[in-house]
């Protein structure tokens, strides 16, 4: 019972425990919360302050990319633009495009398609085009002409291709091996033809006689190609020398190389100044063993042309040339006779026949249709103060011509021929020899460098190299006679 009551006693204490503990309870939450409060907003704040130094480094992070890339942008869409705006080109890069634009596509375009393949589609005549460019601007090598073609626009813009479609070295290789030479020397005869329509091959060369008037003056030329494979060969069982390129030889001795091992390019070029047809061969073979089959090439290859005459010098006067070039060529050979040349008894130093008494006869006409030269007298003997010993029967002849006399041409070409000199014929063509002979010379030695830039070996490589060179030749005059009338730089008309 004591126990009781001092349970009962003590209660009321114990409930002042119970209340002061619930009173701390509630101080202690919200001592929590409190403190959650202020933790979660420092958490918030620290986020906040994080996301703000996130979004500053991004924003920093993208200024930095943009000042980076920006000039490169801005330069792409310069050059953009610059590509899409028309480009004003001075006079001589409009004349360098002039000279491609005139050049007929579709003739090109004949070409190739006449041929099974001539390299990758899509390039079409550009390729051709190419190659013109590259003896027009003296490129040495098919690798340069590519990287030139990569880096000057106004050569795009010539052969009409983008930057995009510039051709390897391997792709022109292909081209010359697929089209072969045939197809350059058709393409070559298509602007020979198209300089024939507009009259260059017989341009108007006043006082020219009646029998080569208004008709194609041709005339023969050698050009020596220094080798491009060693010059080091080596003799055989025989004597003969032997090379890397087999189709070299050593030939006769040049003043502008020690050893000259290479190849000699014949060609015939019309007065004008432009190549008919070309031909190739080692350089130790004489140029009378090609200029016979040279001359035939021409006449089968252009029959519808009106060929008169051509015009050699003396390394080509020989009976038997003389003999097949009238008789069974029909040409009228011009060849510049040897200064050994004897003419013979009962002929003067003119080569013209003498009187009975000794005296020189003069010319009076050729009959071609006949074959001999008509001479006569003129009463030479008249005009001697020494009076002749016995009487000339023709010297009292009311004729003006005297005593007359004829030298056919068969019986000696070389010194009775159709042109002998003397002739109004020879003394006329004569002095264009010279002056074709060094223009051609020097448009392929100095305008074209075709020697120095010759960087192919193999009888058929070297000879389209040849062939290229004709065709801009060609091409060169046709544009300066379109352009200013001029018929040649040869010729003063």
């Amino acid at each position: 019972m004591a126990t009781f009551k001092k349970v009962t006693q003590n209660m009321p204490k114990n409930r002042g425990l119970m209340h002061s503990r619930a009173q701390i309870r509630p101080k202690v939450t919200q001592f929590s919360e409190a403190k959650r409060a202020k933790v979660t907003q420092n958490l918030s704040g620290w986020l906040t302050a994080k996301k703000s130094w996130f979004f500053q480094y991004y924003l920093q992070l993208c200024v930095i990319v943009l000042v980076l890339y920006t000039p490169g942008i801005l330069n792409a869409n310069i050059e953009q633009e610059t590509q899409n705006m028309p480009r004003v080109c001075i006079p001589q890069e409009v004349e360098f495009l002039e000279y491609f634009h005139r050049i007929d596509k579709n003739t090109v375009k004949d070409i190739f398609s006449q041929c099974r393949s001539t390299g990758p589609v899509g390039y079409d005549s550009s390729l051709v085009l190419a190659r013109i460019l590259k003896i027009k601007e003296r490129i040495s090598s098919d690798r340069e002409l590519s990287e030139k073609l990569a880096k000057i626009r106004i050569y795009r813009e010539a052969i009409g291709i983008s930057r995009h479609e510039i051709p390897a070295h391997n792709t022109f290789h292909t081209l010359r091996q697929r089209l072969g030479p045939e197809g350059f020397v058709d393409l070559h005869q298509r602007f020979v033809l198209e300089a024939h329509k507009v009259g260059l091959l017989t341009p108007p060369i006043p006082d020219l006689p009646k029998k080569v008037r208004s008709k194609v003056i041709l005339m023969g030329d050698s050009t020596f190609l220094k080798a491009v494979a060693s010059t080091k060969g080596k003799k055989d069982i025989d004597g003969s020398w032997l090379f890397t390129d087999d189709s070299i030889a050593f030939g006769k001795p040049h003043h502008k190389h020690k050893y000259p091992v290479g190849h000699r390019a014949h060609t015939l070029t019309t007065v004008s100044g432009i190549p008919i047809a070309s031909r190739l061969a080692p350089a130790n073979e004489s140029d009378q063993t090609h200029i016979l089959p040279l001359l035939r090439t021409a006449l089968t290859r252009y029959p519808m042309l009106p060929f008169a005459c051509v015009i050699l010098d003396a390394g080509y006067d020989a009976e038997e040339i003389h003999r097949y070039i009238y008789s069974e060529l029909g040409l009228l050979p011009i060849i510049i006779r040897k200064p050994s040349m004897k003419w013979g008894p009962r002929l003067s130093n003119a080569g013209t026949p003498l009187c009975f008494f000794g005296y020189p006869t003069r010319r009076r006409g050729i009959e071609y249709n006949h074959g001999r030269t008509k001479f006569a007298c003129y009463h030479a003997c008249l005009d001697d103060p020494q009076r002749l010993l016995f009487s000339c029967e023709y010297q009292n002849s009311k004729s003006r011509f005297g005593w007359m006399t004829y030298t056919r041409f068969k019986d000696d070409y070389r010194r009775q021929g159709p042109a002998v000199p003397g002739s109004r014929l020879y003394e006329r063509l004569k002095k264009l020899r010279t002056g074709i002979e060094r223009y051609y010379g020097l448009t392929k030695e100095n305008r074209y460098h075709m020697e120095t830039n010759n960087t192919y070996m193999g009888h058929d490589n070297v000879f389209i190299h040849v062939i290229e060179h004709d065709i801009v030749a060609t091409l060169d005059i046709l544009h300066k006679h379109a352009k200013t009338g001029k018929w040649s730089d040869v010729l003063a008309i």
